[in-house]
């Protein structure tokens, strides 16, 4: 059997989509699983020990260039068709995602219309399964594929990421990077693509000011020139204890945060990938809800806002009449907080190595 998911985006809604994806192996051993997904997000999907091939379909490339996609389109549809798929799972909903399941050729499978964040996308499907609202978004996605497959969802969440998580530990860090092994470090996740998940600049100022005065080193990645910026100006406010990355792919970002002590995040995909992976954590949320899209590491810790307006899910705070003000509840997560949690576990973190340390000594 050959099956195709359809997840285009973002890097959040996939990770969220694995253990499904897990759960698809489990019920179908023998099935080679494939993925559709935008270039972007390709290299992540990769990682899933359950998918063998990853499609790219870069439609966003073609936005500007839109005479472009027809042409895009044929060479895609030619494409998954010689893969002969025996059905395509749509996990996305849209009416884009559902058309470009049809490419395929095959059976279409996805969210009834109730469900589908798009209904008109469910008159693609052939059998759809409505799923209850206000489920985390990974156990409704378990249950899209336990209802659509009979697929059994009672194990613990399965990510499909342990070996992806075992090489990376074994790699070491390129020599430019290696300089800060093993000092008290921590990485700070400062870029999003929603205007009201930004904690505010100022605040980001104040954290580091308080980690490089109780030495602690804050590696600062980033991925576009408006992120360099901001991560040079934090750059300057830690001085020596804190160290601007330079740009690094997503794989070498995982790396970099396996061998940090702990890192602090928005409400971000990368955010959700570091906790998935075991890495000591805070994750703030201002205008989102750790108990619908937060993933429960066994190390992070997640800090929400304690407005009576969060959680709006907004990407635009509606309670701001610019973008270029700050959403209430992002002040209202203030930076002595997150710095008195990053202490607490940090210090827990050290103690945990020394005692792994002291049992390895005693062996």
């Amino acid at each position: 059997m050959k099956i195709l998911v359809v997840r285009l985006s973002s890097l959040g809604d996939i990770l969220h989509l694995f253990p499904a994806v897990s759960d698809l192996r489990r019920h179908f051993p023998d099935a080679e699983i494939h993925w559709l997904v935008e270039p972007a997000f390709a290299e992540m999907v990769g990682w899933h020990s359950a998918v063998s091939k990853v499609i790219v379909a870069p439609l966003r490339s073609h936005k500007k260039n839109w005479w472009r996609l027809p042409r895009l389109l044929r060479g895609l549809k030619q494409q998954l068709r010689a893969e002969h798929y025996d059905l395509v799972l749509d996990a996305q909903g849209l009416l884009k995602s559902a058309l470009l399941a049809r490419l395929a050729g095959a059976d279409i499978y996805g969210f009834h219309a109730d469900s589908a964040r798009e209904p008109l996308a469910a008159k693609f499907y052939v059998k759809t399964a409505s799923v209850a609202r206000g489920l985390h978004v990974v156990e409704k996605n378990r249950q899209l594929v336990a209802k659509l497959f009979g697929a059994d969802v009672s194990q613990a969440a399965d990510y499909g990421l342990y070996a992806f998580h075992q090489r990376q530990l074994a790699e070491n860090l390129p020599e430019a990077l290696a300089g800060w092994v093993g000092q008290r470090s921590i990485v700070l996740l400062h870029g999003t693509t929603w205007n009201s998940k930004y904690w505010p600049e100022s605040s980001w100022l104040e954290l580091v000011g308080l980690l490089a005065e109780q030495g602690c080193l804050c590696l600062l990645p980033w991925g576009n020139q408006a992120e360099h910026q901001r991560a040079q100006r934090l750059q300057l406010a830690g001085g020596a204890n804190a160290q601007v990355l330079p740009r690094l792919s997503l794989t070498e970002l995982m790396r970099v945060l396996l061998h940090a002590q702990a890192f602090v995040s928005v409400e971000s995909g990368i955010g959700h990938l570091a906790t998935v992976l075991d890495i000591p954590g805070i994750m703030l949320h201002g205008p989102t809800d750790p108990g619908y899209s937060g993933i429960s590491g066994k190390s992070c810790q997640h800090i929400s806002s304690g407005l009576s307006c969060a959680p709006c899910f907004k990407r635009d705070c509606p309670r701001l009449e610019s973008k270029a003000g700050v959403p209430p509840c992002q002040q209202d997560i203030t930076a002595q907080l997150v710095f008195q949690r990053c202490r607490v576990l940090m210090e827990s973190t050290a103690q945990k190595i020394l005692s792994t340390k002291d049992t390895k000594n005693g062996e």
